[in-house]
């Protein structure tokens, strides 16, 4: 994986493909990693971006605090630094609300944004939700945090039907995680999210999905972000959980790509997801 030095800090990426850019946004993790699956799918047509943020992967871990603005920044950092025209992001969790700061002061950037399993402004439920993380940090050891933290991405079903594969990847992911502090300070940035006052500046096409079992960030957050954003389309499918662009990867793949279709990037012919205004 290359690195770049971006917004004063190097910063770690990887480029696959040609053709129209999309630019992938990971979630509280932070790691272009989490993207696998979609760098397989679409790199074939389009040039595929992912990147470690701020804070996780092999990108630098600076003191903190850290805030979803200044996350933003080093994305925007990134998009002039790689010289990408227009790419269309697609962030998930932590990468969407990057994305809503992002759009928001600088609507000529992108071309459109997929916004998945996001919400535009913590509140009780949330926090509560990331209360309990942080005392796993806090107060186990990473072992168990990693695992507690998997129950909010997952499904029930899912987590009982893969718990062979899971558990040995997240204990694998031990090995590499941050400095508990530097985790503290993204999931501080997280929890002080609200981008409610600035949807309304954001002018790009816009599609936002999630699923119908996502516990971390549930349907009503979904739909509070595309009532908030002019234009936005909102698509929930059954299931999935909060990572359904793992746990159900070809409903997700055929979501974007009917995204790209619907804003003149790409040919399908797959029936087309209609999504609801």
């Amino acid at each position: 994986m290359p690195s770049i030095v971006t917004n004063g800090i190097r910063t770690h990426y990887e480029i696959h493909g040609s053709g129209p850019a999309l630019i992938f946004a990971s979630g509280l993790g932070g790691t272009g990693a989490y993207w696998a699956p979609q760098v397989e799918a679409f790199s074939n047509d389009f040039t595929v971006v992912t990147y470690d943020q701020r804070g996780a992967g092999k990108s630098e871990h600076p003191a903190g605090p850290y805030s979803i603005e200044m996350l933003a920044d080093d994305l925007q950092a990134l998009i002039a630094a790689l010289h990408l025209d227009r790419p269309v992001l697609i962030g998930h969790s932590t990468g969407g609300a990057i994305g809503q700061c992002l759009a928001a002061r600088a609507p000529h950037l992108l071309a459109g944004m997929l916004l998945y399993a996001s919400w535009a402004k913590s509140d009780a439920h949330f926090n509560w939700c990331f209360r309990m993380r942080r005392a796993l940090l806090e107060g186990t050891s990473l072992e168990e945090y990693v695992h507690g933290s998997a129950l909010f991405l997952y499904p029930p079903e899912h987590v009982r039907t893969h718990a062979e594969r899971l558990s040995p990847a997240l204990l694998a992911s031990v090995a590499n995680f941050p400095a508990r502090e530097t985790v503290l300070h993204r999931i501080d940035a997280i929890m002080a999210h609200d981008a409610s006052a600035q949807l309304a500046k954001i002018q790009v096409p816009v599609w936002v999905v999630c699923a119908q079992d996502d516990i971390l960030t549930p349907p009503y957050q979904s739909r509070l972000l595309a009532e908030g954003i002019p234009g936005a389309q909102l698509q929930v499918v059954a299931q999935g959980g909060h990572s359904f662009s793992e746990t159900e990867t070809d409903t997700f793949n055929r979501i974007v790509l009917a995204f790209l279709s619907r804003i003149g990037l790409a040919h399908t012919d797959l029936p087309v997801i209609e999504a609801r205004s």
